[in-house]
């Protein structure tokens, strides 16, 4: 919150904040190279990737159902209950959708842009258990809700190691989607069927370095791509 040109208002309501476990499939998206790109360019032409970055979060919540979003400067995050989809398997379906169809839009956007811009989005995405936060504070301003728990950091760190284009699953997402081949990689449909590959060591050296990455997720996760767009439109898979 901007407190700068915004009041608080103070209520004598007693404060509760509840604390729910669910299971969840998070998807952080970043636009890679964006600090050094701002250096260079001028106020509007921030402006105009920034609402591109808003734009496609407003289509999202339109059109792949995800339960609670939040900006992060030039990224966001995304967020799918699984108790709103079923399983965790219809979670992450939605998850992955979304995490390709900003891909494809940005590709799109980013062509028709009159000037140089960030070089595309970079996708981590992670599934288990959270704590969503909801808060009741004296200051309703500040009830907004959160969540916490593993699958965030990792969705976050895991993130980092995607390059423009690129997606990253954690290792729960990579057993979800094998047990569920039809419904998370959609294999059976040719155009959009996606495939999952093994991290190079390189990669699985930059996971190593990551602060409270679980082992199971520095040997375990796995890049993503959508053969089909990759062919048709950009040249990269994001593996760093």
């Amino acid at each position: 919150m901007y407190l700068k040109h915004n009041l608080l208002t103070l209520t004598d309501k007693e404060s509760f904040i509840h604390g729910e476990k669910v299971n969840v499939a998070v998807v952080y998206a970043d636009l890679r190279g964006f600090a050094q790109w701002s250096l260079t360019s001028t106020p509007s032409q921030i402006t105009r990737v920034i609402e591109v970055v808003y734009d496609r979060v407003i289509q999202l919540a339109f059109f792949y159902k995800h339960t609670f979003h939040k900006f992060l400067g030039d990224g966001f995050v995304l967020i799918w209950e699984e108790k709103d989809h079923g399983t965790l398997a219809d979670a992450l379906h939605w998850a992955l959708a979304a995490a390709f169809e900003i891909h494809k839009r940005y590709w799109y956007i980013a062509e028709r842009l009159q000037f140089p811009s960030p070089l595309g989005f970079g996708i981590g995405i992670a599934c288990g258990e959270v704590v969503r936060i909801d808060p009741e504070t004296f200051i309703p301003e500040l009830n907004d809700p959160d969540f916490v728990g593993y699958p965030m950091n990792c969705g976050a760190r895991l993130q980092k190691l995607a390059g423009p284009y690129g997606t990253v699953l954690d290792s729960r997402g990579v057993d979800i989607a094998m047990k569920n081949p039809e419904r998370v990689l959609r294999t059976t449909n040719e155009i959009l069927r996606l495939e999952l590959f093994k991290p190079h060591n390189k990669a699985i050296s930059m996971a190593h370095t990551f602060t409270g990455l679980q082992e199971d997720d520095i040997f375990g996760f796995c890049y993503v791509t959508w053969p089909y767009v990759k062919n048709s439109l950009w040249n990269v898979d994001g593996r760093v």
